[in-house]
């Protein structure tokens, strides 16, 4: 693993929001953005997922491990610059995997520092998606708890996993514990989603650091 303390993620604005002198860098600590909890938030266009995109790339050129949960089925163009694995259930995956794989994938991201992507957005049944996706956290939390090792698990569109309103699922139940006790084992967790009032309070208190771009809705910006 690379011996990076910090990630330029961004240069200070010369607009109005900007802080500081125009043309500074933005750096991020390390450890903290791969063993911490980060929420990043914004409407539909705003830019969130390029957030996200611009702090997997940085990671991925220091040669950090992540596993990506990628609902949209929108990470795999980072396949053409670096080498990562897509995990799914169709012919464009470079690996076709069901719960049965769970602790496999779980061990060659953390244990062989493999980034992969892990494409739910391939899979027909739903549940069985989520059922893969439970089955991986938790075997990422048991190892992480052995190994002690930074890494961080990144999930796009989390209030699917982990709604406000409606009941959490294993899934989401999983989710919530990692971002309350994953940190003290090396294990972070960052949550991507474009309706901050749909994510479950519980997780988002559970935050160290969060960006959010444009928000309209009042229950939105209320939340952040």
């Amino acid at each position: 693993m690379a011996e990076t303390e910090s990630i330029t993620v961004a240069e200070v604005s010369d607009g109005p929001c900007g802080s500081g002198q125009p043309g500074t860098p933005v750096d991020l600590p390390v450890v903290e953005l791969l063993t911490g909890r980060g929420f990043v938030t914004g409407k539909s266009g705003a830019g969130k997922s390029n957030s996200a995109s611009v702090v997997i790339e940085k990671l991925l050129d220091n040669g950090f491990g992540m596993l990506i949960v990628d609902i949209d089925g929108e990470y795999y163009g980072l396949k053409e610059e670096y080498e990562i694995l897509h995990a799914g259930d169709d012919e464009e995956c470079d690996i076709r995997v069901t719960v049965d794989h769970a602790e496999k994938i779980a061990s060659l991201a953390l244990e062989q520092n493999v980034p992969i992507i892990l494409d739910v957005s391939s899979f027909l049944d739903e549940d069985e998606a989520r059922e893969l996706l439970t089955a991986v956290a938790r075997h990422l939390f048991a190892k992480a708890k052995k190994r002690k090792q930074p890494f961080l698990l990144l999930v796009e569109e989390v209030h699917e996993f982990i709604p406000q309103k409606g009941s959490v699922g294993e899934c989401g139940k999983m989710l919530i514990k990692i971002s309350k006790r994953g940190r003290k084992h090396g294990l972070g967790v960052m949550g991507v989603s474009q309706r901050p009032a749909d994510v479950k309070k519980d997780f988002i208190t559970q935050c160290d650091w969060l960006v959010w771009h444009r928000l309209t809705w009042d229950n939105d910006t209320k939340v952040v």
